[in-house]
């Protein structure tokens, strides 16, 4: 791996406790500097996944993208942590830097598996806390109902209910999604027409 010029690059902070990094794209790998030191490089020959989803940045949400090979994971989002409840937009160099590899992966795209969504990992624990609530919530209120014999009692459980059956559904297991890479730097090179 040579010392070239970067394609991309983009500063990124997971979580408001954890330091600054930056994520760095150049022809052949892609690497994730923190404090000017080498934390992690994936060469571009050896991506095995490229993974976008959807998380909460503080009370707004962003895009991830996970690029993992063999040797690790280099993940980076579209928004940026400033300090606790505090997020940067970091969108257009977000958008730059996944296009830019999307473009570099072009060579790749047979081996490499391009999918979107949450992992199973994180689906099978938030939709388990989603079954975990909606069993208690109505324990709870098959409880106040026939031990109790409050009916206003066990109307408080409904909510829990509610909202752990969506969480549950929400959440359930599925098989990953792919997209196509070409499709996506087509859509984010496109021009908007102006009239």
């Amino acid at each position: 791996m040579t010392d070239d010029a970067s394609i991309a690059q983009l500063q990124d902070r997971r979580n408001p406790v954890t330091p600054a990094r930056e994520v760095i794209l150049f022809e052949d790998r892609l690497e994730w500097v923190e404090a000017g030191r080498l934390e992690r490089r994936i060469a571009l020959d050896a991506v095995t996944s490229v993974r976008l989803s959807v998380e909460l940045a503080g009370q707004q949400s962003q895009v991830v993208c996970r690029v993992q090979s063999g040797s690790g994971e280099i993940v980076f989002g579209s928004r940026r942590a400033v300090k606790p409840g505090v997020w940067d937009d970091n969108a257009l160099d977000f958008q730059t830097l996944l296009v830019r590899l999307h473009e570099a992966l072009r060579p790749h795209f047979d081996t490499v598996r391009f999918t979107e969504g949450q992992t199973l990992g994180f689906r099978l624990l938030m939709g388990g806390i989603g079954i975990v609530m909606t069993s208690m919530a109505i324990s709870y209120m098959g409880w106040m109902l026939l031990k109790a014999q409050s009916a206003m009692m066990a109307l408080a459980g409904l909510p829990f209910a509610v909202i752990g059956g969506y969480l549950a559904f929400v959440f359930r297991p599925g098989r990953p999604v792919p997209y196509d890479p070409e499709g996506l730097i087509t859509r984010f090179r496109a021009v908007p027409k102006t009239d």
